[in-house]
């Protein structure tokens, strides 16, 4: 009888100790029958972080906390340091949706193979948009359209399949954790889990990007890889610029009307004062 795989959770962190905190305490009270290594790649972020995480009982597998080139740089050294079967990025803030998450997404995995083979991930909640992102069934065709974000804190990555595609693109910028996404999705068709695996911090710097820097990091994956949604490149760019003029001018009607709502209130209130 072959002994469950070993779970090596990467977290990356820069000045954060709170949502830190939030995420160790996730990941220790996970009841899974296997190995759990949580390996913390902090920036250096100071004094009360270093104090925290060398007073930590039990001991992480890895931990440090040193200036680093990003938080791409990190994931990677993170990689660097982990010996599991499966890899999980679980950065500072997110946290397990509950204690049975890590062992049911193993069980689910396994009925697939291997695990150092596989990649795939389930479902998120969206903290502070109260919200659940599921988008399942996976479909490559949509995901290259941008119409299908796939959670990078609830996807999981086999260590073998990681040793085939290499770590994050540094020079990718924001969304790199996609595009590395696009290379495991190359290889083989990922296992989805219709299930809650992550609670997502929304706060973060890749929650709250303009329309054209999105179709614009589409475009750069797209020609990166040779890929593209709609099969030829010129047609694909036809349509991603529909999108993005679509996407300019709804926001740009929505703050027209929003203004305009403030100061009818805004009128009504000073006429029922008068």
């Amino acid at each position: 009888m072959t002994s469950p795989p070993t779970v090596s959770v990467i977290t990356i962190s820069f000045k954060d100790l709170d949502g830190l905190k939030r995420t160790v305490d996730s990941v220790r009270v996970q009841r899974y029958g296997g190995r759990i290594e949580h390996i913390v790649i902090d920036g250096g972020s100071g004094d009360d972080v270093v104090e925290y995480l060398s007073g930590c009982e039990p001991g992480f597998a890895h931990w440090q906390s040193e200036p680093d080139g990003g938080r791409y740089d990190a994931m990677n050294q993170g990689i660097a340091h982990a010996s599991g079967e499966l890899l999980w990025f679980l950065h500072s803030g997110d946290r397990f949706s509950d204690p049975d998450a890590v062992a049911q997404a193993v069980e689910a995995i396994e009925r697939n193979g291997p695990a150092r083979e596989s990649w795939g991930f389930g479902m998120d909640y969206l903290l502070g948009l109260d919200r659940v992102r599921a988008p399942i069934p996976f479909s490559i065709r949509k995901f290259l359209a941008g119409r299908q974000v796939v959670p990078h804190q609830a996807s999981f990555f086999g260590s073998s399949l990681v040793a085939r595609i290499g770590g994050y693109d540094l020079d990718f910028g924001i969304a790199a954790d996609q595009e590395f996404i696009l290379r495991a999705a190359l290889q083989r068709e990922p296992i989805t889990i219709r299930r809650v695996l992550c609670d997502f911090d929304t706060t973060g710097a890749g929650s709250s990007r303009t329309p054209g820097a999105v179709f614009g990091d589409l475009r750069r994956m797209w020609d990166l890889h040779g890929r593209y949604p709609l099969g030829g490149r010129r047609t694909s760019r036809a349509y991603l610029r529909c999108r993005e003029y679509y996407a300019y001018n709804s926001r740009f009607w929505e703050n027209v009307f929003g203004r305009a709502s403030k100061m009818l209130a805004r009128s009504r209130r000073e006429s029922s004062v008068s």
